[in-house]
């Protein structure tokens, strides 16, 4: 995420796409993972508002959704590491 940072700071968003697409399908599904396992370490109590976690799973799901689902970020990175080969996964050459 530093290195993405830098990148961003250096030469701009755009140039930093994969980075940005990679940190947010990784991120969000690490962070779903935690919660998941924490939420079945505390049981019936996990789901409940007498917690955060069902507060935090809640608005973590969403976020996966707000920018973009994982399956486009994970399009964007394919696409570029493709390109790389020599595929054009537009032209399908």
């Amino acid at each position: 995420m530093l290195d993405a940072a830098a990148k961003i700071d250096s030469v701009g968003a755009a140039a930093a796409r994969v980075e940005i697409s990679t940190i947010k399908f990784v991120v969000a599904n690490v962070l779903q993972r935690v919660l998941d396992r924490a939420i079945q370490v505390h049981g019936g109590l996990g789901v409940t508002d007498d917690t955060l976690l069902a507060f935090w799973w809640r608005h973590e799901r969403g976020a996966r959704i707000y920018d973009g689902a994982d399956e486009v970020h994970k399009d964007v990175v394919a696409r570029h590491v493709l390109r790389q080969y020599g595929f054009d996964a537009r032209n399908r050459q």
